[in-house]
């Protein structure tokens, strides 16, 4: 008995360092697979770290180039309007000359009458005839160019009634010329500088109703969506806005209206 019971012991206390050295095992394979877990994680994390930097340097390159495209596009748009500013002042120039050719042709020529003296007058010594009076009011008729001259000259000494009254004529003597467009334009470009918004308003309408196909037209339409956001009228200016880009895509004044959407409140 004493025997049996010895040798049961030493079965149970082998069996115990069995299962100790099995748990040993068993600690160090989940210890080496935390490590490798750890290793693993730490590589992921730098990964996604450099996947974040990557990501940053990407999102401020991005930013960068649409500050450089809004910089270019911004350059760009002050170019156009110094080309438009020279383009116009190369247009009065030559309406300048035009005006000083029509003024010259316009004057009349006066030929003087033929006198036939009869034989039996003796002539007089000393004395000639007297050509007959010209009536200064037919010696100049102003054309279409010298009128649209006077009245951009009135407008930039700032006299906006008398260039009106310039423009008006030429309206109303020259409906077809080439200078009616502008004349109509400027009539209320000068309503404006004497900040009489409705009278400016009518008067910018008139050229897109009148003249539509001209290139004051657009600018036109949008001087009065201008005026409708001084007024604060925004959904007129909307709409004027909108009309610009839809009427008239290819003019520069499209492409500020497209840009003056994007912030209007």
């Amino acid at each position: 008995m004493a025997l049996v019971t010895t040798g049961g012991c030493f079965a149970t206390r082998g069996d115990v360092r069995i299962v100790q050295t099995d748990i040993s095992s068993l600690r160090s394979e989940i210890l080496k697979n935390q490590l490798e877990q750890r290793d693993a994680l730490t590589q992921t994390m730098r990964m996604l770290q450099v996947a974040s930097d990557s990501l940053s340097k990407v999102s401020a390159r991005t930013v960068s180039i649409q500050g450089d495209v809004r910089g270019e596009m911004r350059a760009i748009r002050e170019q156009l309007l110094q080309v438009q500013t020279m383009l116009g002042q190369s247009q009065a120039t030559i309406a300048r000359l035009r005006s000083e050719i029509e003024s010259r042709s316009a004057a009349p020529v006066v030929t003087p009458p033929t006198v036939t003296v009869p034989s039996s007058v003796p002539p007089t010594s000393g004395r000639t005839a007297a050509p007959p009076a010209v009536d200064s009011a037919t010696a100049r008729v102003p054309g279409p160019n010298q009128l649209y001259t006077d009245g951009r000259d009135q407008l930039t000494r700032g006299s906006s009634a008398t260039a009106r009254i310039y423009f008006q004529e030429l309206l109303t003597n020259y409906p077809t010329s080439d200078y009616a467009p502008d004349a109509q334009f400027f009539i209320a470009d000068s309503f404006a500088r004497e900040k009489n918004p409705a009278a400016a308003d009518a008067a910018y309408a008139a050229v897109v109703s009148v003249y539509p196909g001209s290139e004051r037209a657009p600018t036109a339409v949008y001087k009065r969506a201008q005026l409708a956001i001084q007024q604060n009228n925004i959904a007129q200016a909307r709409q004027l806005l909108e009309q610009v880009i839809a009427r008239y895509p290819r003019s520069n004044e499209a492409e500020f209206a497209a840009e003056q959407l994007k912030t209007l409140r």
